[in-house]
């Protein structure tokens, strides 16, 4: 009776000591070897860099870096990614043998026992370590006095590792329940992992091929990689688990560990060495596999060869292979070309064709929807979504003075509002026209214009789109020549003269510099550049022609280190042309004709058939110039005029009339282009026939 009482007590425990004993004893090696590692890769990683600071200085940041999940600790972020699915793997093992898990179910204890044994020993096998390692670190660097480390840092690089070890185990171990094959657990525990963020990259490539408008950009930006433990993994250390993670991979891992005893208990032994031990998991394993390789092929072809002919080839390609490979896989036999399997894939065929083209038709009203001006707050609309997405890092050290921030171009101006509004009127009724280039990638001259809006009600809609910007440049260009379009996209509204520092101008293609330090020098020169940029039309702000600058003006701000922005002298700028000139300064900070550059040459632009070899467009570099005043036709200009009117006309594009060379006092040569459109009498006379 005492027995029967004790074998009872032994079956209804929530663990098995003596099988936990049993776990310890045969798998011991592997969290020795865990901790192994892990002391090699941290504190004697601390104590070896310890040890160069006498040879050099170190700076804190290296010592924090050892603390860190990140490209700098690949082994320390692999470790942490293959030893918690490993363990899953070895302990497990049993039940993908058949004789061994008769043998393990034979035993008078339930199998909920023995599911909670094994698990307990998997976190004494990963956290163990965990915890020594902490331990040893955290003596370590108080020991050796090392300043800028601390318990903080240490406490928190083992909660972090603590919980990645628990998610990943546990994910291998609910893994491990559905399929009969070690390979299979390992690989499949490794794609659950990624899947989140892998099928939402898939997902929004591809809904991008269809949905004109969709904003691609803003969801793929939008912290899609958060979505996946793996790829989450190595941006903890700039971007730590908030308190939502953490409750949301400590559920995940409740859910996955229930999960995985609810299907221990179901599991039949005789399923051992079987791909998916459940029937009615099959078809759901057999088509989503099937699912996912259509749209990753689909979306290799479509950013390979940027056609939807190609395209759908890679769609029937991978869901015909990923179909029938699955299909070898779970029935372990090459006969799977059948009538019963074919057709099975001529279903999944049918109702993705019939799926793929309710995507050609707007049956949502997405691609048309466009909410009235009354009910608009403000508008974002950019080039990119990134500024709008922008979250700064958390910096890794202390003294960090300064975050970039870029500047959210949200319009709330009510003119300017109406203007984008009208303008993205125009882009959905010319949707027909433009959308089956803009998905193709074919569109020339194309800009991205992305458009985010917040209603009253507090909703937003966004939409992405590629246009030909010759075809809005009518209702581009009273957007771009509005005041607050020009203070959004220039930082130097951002800053008044009292907060700078200095000023440094530095002559493009030339050695010329200048710098402004005293304050109303500063002040006039500030007041200057934002007149210019006030007038500045439509035209010179797109400056399609790639017309350079007549110098790069670079403003540092006061009290932060290293801090800077830039803003061009553009050769529009006459207020502050006009300032220099009546500073002194014009010739300090740019070349002049007569001064820095003697004579240029033109000629005719060569056809491609003539072109021996092509040259770097508009940049400084050493020609004979005999062979150029030799070559026949060609135009030699020595005019202080003239030589004037070349270098404020010259551009970069090489789909130009002609090409123009400029020779400096030093003997070197800037060349570039001019067009015959704007090309004076002296000019269009030599070269008319």
């Amino acid at each position: 009776m005492k027995w029967g009482t004790e074998a009872m007590k032994l079956k209804t425990s929530f663990i098995n000591t003596g099988i936990l004993l049993n776990d310890l004893k045969r798998f011991t090696w592997i969290g020795a070897g865990y901790l192994l590692l892990l002391l090699s890769i941290v504190p004697l990683k601390v104590f070896m860099l310890y040890s160069r600071a006498q040879e050099r200085q170190i700076d804190t940041t290296a010592y924090l870096r050892i603390f860190q999940f990140d490209p700098y600790n690949p082994i320390q972020v692999m470790i942490l990614i293959i030893v918690p699915v490993m363990t899953g793997l070895l302990l497990f093992r049993y039940l993908m043998d058949g004789r061994a898990a008769d043998a393990a179910h034979a035993l008078p204890v339930r199998r909920e026992t023995l599911y909670n044994t094994h698990v307990a020993a998997g976190i004494i096998f990963l956290f163990v370590p965990l915890l020594l390692t902490a331990l040893v670190s955290w003596a370590l660097v108080a020991g050796l006095g090392i300043e800028g480390v601390n318990g903080a840092n240490i406490l928190t690089w083992l909660s972090n590792s603590l919980l990645i070890n628990l998610l990943f185990f546990i994910c291998s171990v609910a893994v491990g329940m559905v399929t009969g094959m070690t390979t299979m657990q390992g690989v499949l525990s490794y794609i659950l992992l990624l899947l989140p963020s892998g099928l939402s990259v898939l997902l929004l490539h591809n809904l991008n091929q269809y949905i004109y408008g969709f904003a691609y950009d803003y969801y793929f930006s939008s912290k899609i990689e958060y979505l996946s433990p793996l790829t989450r993994l190595t941006d903890i250390s700039r971007n730590p688990f908030q308190s939502g993670e953490i409750a949301i991979y400590l559920g995940v891992s409740i859910v996955l560990y229930f999960a995985g005893r609810s299907l221990y208990l179901r599991r039949n032994t005789e399923t051992a060495g079987s791909a998916i031990t459940f029937g009615a998991l099959r078809p759901v394993f057999k088509y989503s596999v099937t699912f996912c390789f259509m749209l990753l092929l689909g979306s290799y072809f479509n950013a390979a060869q940027k056609s939807m002919a190609w395209t759908y080839f890679g769609y029937f390609i991978g869901s015909l292979l990923a179909y029938f490979l699955i299909e070898i896989l779970l029935n372990k036999s090459l006969q799977v070309f059948q009538k019963r399997q074919i057709r099975g894939y001529g279903i999944y065929a049918l109702a993705m064709v019939v799926l793929l083209g309710l995507f050609h038709f707007d049956w949502t009203g997405y691609e048309s929807r466009l909410p009235e001006i009354s009910e608009i707050k403000s508008i974002y609309m950019d080039s990119s979504f990134f500024p709008l997405n922008y979250q700064p890092d958390v910096p890794a050290a202390q003294d960090v003075d300064y975050v970039y921030t870029p500047v959210k171009a949200i319009f709330t101006d009510q003119d300017n509002i109406a203007r984008i509004h009208a303008l993205h009127r125009q882009i959905i009724a010319n949707g027909p026209d433009h959308k089956e280039s803009s998905l193709s990638k074919s569109m020339k001259n194309a800009e991205r214009i992305c458009l985010s809006y917040e209603l009253e009600n507090g909703k937003r809609i966004y939409r992405q789109y590629e246009i030909p910007i010759p075809d809005y440049a009518g209702s581009l260009k009273p957007i771009y020549e509005s005041r607050e379009y020009k203070e959004l996209h220039n930082e130097i509204f951002s800053f008044s003269p009292a907060e700078v520092d200095f000023i440094d101008i530095t002559g493009y293609e030339s050695n010329k510099s200048l710098r402004l330090i005293d304050r109303e020098s500063i002040a006039q020169a500030f007041t200057a550049l934002q007149g210019d940029i006030y007038n500045e039309t439509y035209e010179e702000i797109v400056n399609t022609n790639s017309r350079p600058p007549w110098a790069h003006v670079s403003i540092h701000i006061k009290n932060v280190n290293n801090r800077s922005f830039s803003q061009d002298w553009k050769k529009s700028y006459a207020n502050f042309a006009q300032w220099l000139k009546d500073t002194g300064n014009y010739e300090k900070a740019r070349l002049v004709p007569g001064v820095d550059i003697t004579c240029a040459f033109i000629d005719r632009v060569p056809t491609k058939n003539e072109e021996d070899s092509a040259m770097p467009q508009s940049k400084t570099r050493r020609l004979d110039i005999a062979s150029l005043e030799e070559k026949p036709g060609i135009l030699k200009i020595t005019g202080l005029e003239q030589l004037e009117w070349c270098l404020s006309q010259y551009h970069r594009n090489s789909e130009a009339d002609y090409e123009v060379f400029f020779v400096l006092n030093s003997g070197e040569v800037i060349s570039g282009f001019l067009d015959e459109a704007s090309a004076p009498a002296f000019i269009r006379e030599r070269f008319t026939p």
